[in-house]
């Protein structure tokens, strides 16, 4: 089987202007993906999709595969994920390089560990998902939640005081952000890297999805006074 990292890195961020290759204890952020990529025994090949030249160039001094630039029309904020590994596939399979499964690692993901990686990729292997997501429980429940109508608050669920005690609410998961992987099948039946039957795979090291600069100060903080499990 042959099995690609795909690196999604456009240039546009409103939150940290370049943020995929600003640096992050002295390394650029996306480095630490590309590093990640590079041990996993599991991937053959890392492509790194991105829309700007500099970023391209850093990609390529760090290991990874830049064979195209991303068009301006799928690398804007309301661009789907979908569009983005789309390209990349087809471009690759106009050079006769056709992959059975595709990981997609998001440089915002600094800390996952390779062998967890692995471990992902061998567990959606041999089952009969459609795809794997990464995900964590939450500590914010919906059912606890509120949104506004009319300048007012109004309970998220409308039965919501039935889960008044923790012990009554439903187990609620949501994706890291860090790591799903799909058949390249998937996306090309469904136009979606989930498909029908989603595999979960629980976060074991503590993640941080890196969107702000208060972000990159926590990950700073991390890698300096707490250190997560090796990676």
């Amino acid at each position: 089987m042959k099995v690609i990292a795909i690196i999604p890195a456009r240039s546009g961020s409103k939150g940290v202007p370049l943020k995929n290759i600003k640096k992050l204890n002295k390394k650029p952020l996306i480095q630490y993906t590309i590093d990640v990529a590079k041990k996993c025994k599991m991937i053959d090949r890392i492509i790194v999709s991105t829309d700007d030249k500099k970023i391209a160039n850093i990609c390529k001094k760090l290991g990874a595969e830049v064979p195209f630039i991303r068009p301006k029309k799928i690398s804007g904020d309301l661009s789907s994920m979908e569009d983005v590994v789309s390209h990349a596939v087809n471009f690759l399979e106009n050079k006769s390089y056709f992959p059975d499964i595709i990981v997609l690692l998001q440089p915002t993901s600094p800390f996952r560990l390779p062998k967890e990686v692995d471990k992902a990729i061998k567990k959606f292997s041999k089952s009969k998902a459609t795809s794997l997501v990464e995900v964590k429980k939450t500590n914010n429940h919906p059912y606890k939640s509120f949104k506004k109508k009319n300048k007012l608050l109004i309970p998220f669920e409308t039965n919501f005081q039935k889960f008044h005690a923790r012990q009554t609410l439903p187990e609620i998961f949501y994706p890291t952000g860090s790591l799903y992987i799909f058949w390249n099948k998937t996306l090309k039946e469904y136009n979606s890297i989930y498909g029908t039957k989603i595999l979960s795979h629980l976060q074991e090291n503590e993640l941080i999805d890196i969107d702000t600069e208060f972000d990159f100060f926590i990950a700073e903080m991390m890698i300096k006074n707490w250190r997560p499990k090796k990676y």
